[in-house]
């Protein structure tokens, strides 16, 4: 016979292997069955002659009695410390120490025989005196888990529903203070609050239930360089325009073909001043400060319409989240509003400044107007950015303001429903203000202040006697004027800003209910005369016609009086011009008689 060759060796390698698998396989399994066989056979036996099988015990759950006692709380209480110290007095009981809601393991754990509510004798219809009876479908729900609480949008709506029910058997029993301090701590328990924020009437309703909103911390370091770096950088490169048309050449003998075309930020000015009319004690800078308020105005206005929504239901709390939570949205805040009453004191004092000088006759007349259009555009930016706020203390802004429109003769009711877009206050007129706020007001008010410092340029400049007829014929260059300038931001800024930092906005709680004038509504500062002046008679003759009668008479006195002579002007209290001062020195003793007596009262 031929003997196998190797490839028919390596054939039957493979198939010897698989039926040695077969073979182990079929062994494994039949021990296998051979053993559960035998072990169900034990089973039964031993079930036969009465044995039972051992089973190990589970560990019985222990409550933590500990969980009873008094919240450890530092020496010096929070609100929410508060809080946890009247939700382990008052509600700890039916909500659990967790918030986890009446659930048998907090019943029975806690109270051990005392766990069934409604046994006799605790909670049910044969209850003490001084106990109650809880319903057997009244559910305790759960305040710190995912999805409690539901209803509740914000801490005001929260807060509106504890101090109204809460404690179920006792509602109203809390008031304001401790509703506000249980508040916090079941947004605590939420994992909801702001850190180091103080729940009030203000913020609440700017402070969601399920979700937690931050708190910026710690922003005045950032504040204080951010505004070095700014200032810094503005004067670097304003200085830097105002020196690029090599304006330290000789103003008396310039070298031919040696001045450079000045630059935008120095063409804005003149290319000398009389020296003694650009001093401090002379102008008070008081022109330039509104140009520069005006400019941080437009600027931290743009920021502010980032998150403000125009909507009585958002437009407060838009406010305090901007003031809140919006990292240095405080600042901005503040600086937009110190900014607006800075911007009508500085305006006021530059108006007795023209008077007072002298710097309104002759071809100054019509911008003095056009200065005091301005002033009035001011004090309606103000009063329309006011209304904005649309919280508890704008509410004679609102009502009592408007209402004047009302009682002008023939056209009144026709003139309110087009300023405030319907027949009373509402959503429309929430819009209606933002409307003549932004666009409005702020763009014609922008058009005439260009014209007003274009007629500055336009009249000869600065108001000064003849060159000849001065006490110093000494002039500077408009590279000093604009180092000036830049000095007086400076300092401006920075005063600004610190105060802003200390001095927050005012702002109320949400405006809430019906737009009626309380007894501690009161107007804004710039129109509490205006206030007192409608205590004393007709609504119309005192807020409309007075007032009104007072901007015109002014406006009208550069027209009424004579000129100013030329040799006095330049100078203070020129005598040419008494009678003016002294019209003007009564009516503002007037008003300010009529707003201290508003405040006092």
């Amino acid at each position: 016979m031929m003997q196998p060759t190797s490839h028919h060796k390596n054939k039957q390698h493979p198939m010897r292997f698989a039926r040695l698998i077969l073979i182990a396989t079929g062994i494994a399994l039949l021990l296998s069955t051979g053993l559960l066989l035998t072990d169900s056979v034990n089973a039964s036996r031993s079930i036969q002659v009465g044995m039972t099988p051992t089973i190990s015990p589970s560990p019985t759950p222990t409550f933590d009695a500990s969980r009873l006692d008094r919240p450890n709380v530092p020496a010096i209480l929070s609100q929410v410390d508060e809080g946890q110290l009247i939700f382990w007095g008052v509600c700890i009981a039916c909500h659990g120490d967790r918030g986890q809601g009446l659930t048998d393991e907090w019943r029975l754990g806690a109270y051990k025989e005392d766990g069934n509510c409604w046994q006799s004798g605790c909670h049910g219809k044969d209850h003490p005196p001084h106990g109650f009876e809880i319903p057997k479908t009244l559910v305790f729900p759960a305040l710190s888990m995912a999805g409690s609480l539901g209803r509740f949008q914000n801490a005001q709506q929260l807060y509106d529903y504890v101090v109204e029910m809460m404690p179920w058997w006792n509602p109203r029993s809390l008031g304001p203070e401790k509703a506000w301090q249980v508040t916090a701590y079941l947004l605590k328990l939420k994992g909801s609050l702001p850190d180091g924020l103080v729940l009030n009437e203000t913020n609440a309703s700017a402070v969601p239930v399920h979700r937690k909103v931050t708190t910026p911390q710690n922003t005045n370091t950032a504040i204080f360089i951010f505004l070095g770096t700014v200032i810094f950088a503005m004067i670097g490169l304003v200085a830097r325009d105002a020196f690029a048309g090599n304006e330290n050449a000789s103003i008396s003998n310039p070298i031919p073909g040696s001045a450079a075309r000045p630059s935008f930020f120095a063409h804005l000015h003149p290319p000398t001043i009389p020296a003694m009319q650009a001093r401090w004690r002379y102008t008070l800078g008081a022109g330039g400060a509104a140009v520069f308020l005006s400019l941080v105005l437009v600027l931290t206005g743009l920021l502010e319409m980032f998150y403000y929504i125009p909507t009585p239901e958002k437009a407060a709390i838009s406010v305090e989240t901007i003031t809140s939570f919006v990292p240095f949205g405080a600042l901005v805040r503040n600086l937009h509003y110190w900014s607006a009453q800075w911007l009508v004191l500085v305006a006021l004092i530059h108006l007795a400044r023209i008077i007072f000088t002298g710097a309104y006759s002759a071809q100054r007349k019509f911008n003095f107007l056009l200065g005091l259009g301005l002033l009035v555009f001011i004090l309606l930016l103000d009063f329309t950015g006011y209304v904005l706020r649309w919280d508890e203390g704008i509410r004679w802004a609102l009502t009592a303001g408007t209402n004047l429109l009302k009682s002008i003769p023939w056209i009144g009711n026709q003139l309110y429903e087009f300023v405030l877009g319907g027949s009373e206050p509402g959503p429309a007129a929430l819009i209606r203000f933002y409307s003549w706020h932004i666009f409005v007001l702020s763009l014609t008010g922008a058009v005439v202040m260009i014209w007003h410092l274009f007629r500055v340029r336009r009249d000869g400049g600065i108001a000064a006697a003849p060159a000849g007829q001065r006490e110093d014929s000494a002039r500077i260059t408009r590279a000093e004027l604009l180092r000036r300038e830049i000095l007086g931001m400076f300092f401006g800024g920075v005063l600004l800003v610190v105060f802003s930092i200390l001095v927050p906005a005012p702002i109320a709680a949400p405006m809430r209910g019906a737009t009626i004038v309380d007894a501690d509504s009161s107007a804004p500062w710039f129109f509490l005369w205006v206030q007192q002046l409608l205590k004393l008679g007709d609504p119309f003759l005192l807020g409309i016609l007075l007032p009104l009668g007072v901007i015109l008479f002014i406006g009208a006195m550069p027209y009424l009086f004579k000129d100013i002579q030329q040799t006095e002007l330049g100078r203070w209290f020129p005598r040419s011009g008494q009678r003016v001062q002294l019209i003007f020195i009564l009516i503002s003793v007037i008003i300010m008689a009529l707003t201290a007596l508003s405040i006092s009262q």
